[in-house]
């Protein structure tokens, strides 16, 4: 009888644990799940021509502000307008929609060309590491100081299967984007800057 009972509490404890490990794996594959329904949404969002975006007109249509601010580079001695309705205008870049707003937590993306529309990005291979970039932003009066970590080294040449992501949280970044070699676009350059100060303009 004491061994009946004995082999009993063991098979009950064997079915337990094998429940509880069961459990723990099905749990596990859910969040597995989640995680890659969330990175593929955030997929979906990423600009999927990021050289040549097609540019929404929702800003136009409501009376939106086009002009963000002024993107301002000191080492480049450059001054120009940030956008939001196209990319193909003179002394201005261009503002990703699937990106942050400046100063924001996550990547804010700025796209420039290098060889037309007076090229506001031709230079860009001369920034160091250190240098300032700096965004003042009209609609809400705050200045940005961003510091270049990394220029020359983020060279995507997979951009157009590949598309850039921009997060949306996390450290506030700004990726200065423009086409490889200059005059093509073989490739994407990504300048990368981290956001240092900000105050009110």
């Amino acid at each position: 009888m004491n061994n009946s009972k004995l082999i009993s509490s063991i098979i009950i404890l064997i079915c337990l644990i094998l429940s509880f490990n069961i459990t723990i794996a099905a749990y596990s594959q859910y969040q597995n799940l989640r995680d890659t329904q969330a990175r593929l949404e955030h997929y979906k969002s990423a600009p999927r021509n990021l050289l040549e975006p097609e540019v929404s007109n929702v800003n136009l249509q409501s009376g939106g502000a086009t002009n963000l601010g002024k993107i301002i580079i000191p080492r480049l001695d450059l001054e120009v307008w940030i956008r939001t309705d196209t990319v193909n205008a003179y002394d201005s870049v261009y503002h990703y929609p699937e990106s942050v707003m400046p100063g924001m937590d996550g990547h804010c993306g700025l796209l420039g060309h290098r060889t037309s529309y007076s090229g506001p990005f031709r230079n860009i291979g001369n920034l160091r590491v250190g240098d300032e970039v700096i965004i003042q932003d009209m609609v809400v009066s705050r200045e940005y100081v961003y510091q270049v970590v990394s220029n020359g080294a983020d060279i995507r040449w997979d951009y157009k299967t590949n598309p850039i992501q921009f997060a949306q949280d996390g450290e506030a970044r700004l990726m200065l984007i423009t086409c490889y070699p200059p005059g093509r676009k073989d490739a994407a350059w990504i300048t990368h800057c981290r956001l240092v100060s900000t105050s009110n303009i």
